[in-house]
C-alpha cells in the first residue's frame, strides 16, 4: 500500500509542473531518493518542509513512514502528513488518514500536541490560517472530539476572514447546545482581544481595540 504513495509522492511536484525550490532543490531531492541516496533526499525535503513546503511535507511523511534514509516513524510521518493537508494538499488526505490509523491512542495524542505548539506558534507569527487547522486538530485529531475547543478556533479563523472558516464554524456549532454555544462566543471575545495584542501589526484587524 505503501509504495505505490512513495512513488507518486516522490513525483508530485515534478508531474504536476509545481516550481522547485532553488535552494536547497526539490528535482535534487526527488533524483537522489530515486537513486537510493534516501538519506539525502530526507535532508532537503526536511529543510523544504519546514519552510512550508506542502507537497515536500507529503514526500518527507512517505520516507518517515517506510523507514527510508531515517528510521521509520509513523508520528513523524503523520505530523507531516496532516500539515500537508491542512495546507490545502489534497494528495496527503489518504496518506494521513493511513498513518493516524496505525497509531495508539497515546501515539495520537503526541501527534496532535505537536501539531498545536507548531500551529499556535505560526499563529503566533502572523499566520492566522493557523487558527483553522488548530480547530481541525481539536475536531479530527482529539479523542474524544474536542468541539468547544474546535468552534473557539473555528470562531476565531472566521473573525480573522480565514478561508471557509465560516462554513466550519457553524456546522461545528449546530452540534452543541445554546449554552454551550454562547459560553464559547464569550471566550472567544476575550481570546480575539488577546490574539489582537500578540499578533504582528499587518495581521492586526481594524476591528481589533485600541492599543
Amino acid at each position: 500500500m505503501m509504495r505505490p504513495l512513495l512513488i507518486s509522492g516522490l513525483l508530485m511536484a515534478l508531474a504536476t509542473g509545481v516550481p522547485a525550490a532553488p535552494k536547497p532543490d526539490f528535482a535534487k531531492a526527488v533524483q537522489l531518493a530515486e537513486a537510493g541516496r534516501a538519506a539525502e533526499a530526507v535532508a532537503i525535503f526536511r529543510q523544504l518542509s519546514q519552510r512550508g513546503d506542502r507537497v515536500a511535507q507529503v514526500n518527507l511523511a512517505v520516507l518517515q513512514a517506510l523507514g527510508r534514509g531515517v528510521p521509520q516513524d509513523d508520528v513523524s510521518a503523520a505530523y507531516w502528513a496532516w500539515r500537508a493537508r491542512f495546507a490545502g494538499e489534497e494528495r496527503a488526505i489518504d496518506l494521513a488518514d493511513y498513518l493516524v490509523a496505525r497509531l495508539t491512542d497515546p501515539a495520537r495524542a503526541r501527534l496532535a500536541d505537536r501539531l498545536e505548539q507548531d500551529l499556535t506558534a505560526l499563529a503566533t507569527s502572523g499566520d492566522v490560517s493557523a487558527f483553522l487547522s488548530l480547530g481541525r486538530v481539536a475536531l479530527e485529531l482529539r479523542s474524544p472530539v474536542q468541539e468547544t475547543t474546535a468552534l473557539e478556533w473555528f470562531s476565531l479563523a472566521a473573525a480573522f476572514e480565514v478561508p471557509n472558516a465560516t462554513l466550519l464554524r457553524d456546522a461545528v456549532a449546530l452540534r452543541l447546545e445554546p449554552k454551550q454555544r454562547l459560553s464559547v462566543q464569550d471566550e472567544t471575545r476575550v481570546a480575539f482581544e488577546q490574539w489582537c495584542e500578540a499578533l504582528p501589526a499587518e495581521a492586526r484587524l481594524a476591528s481589533c481595540p485600541a492599543e
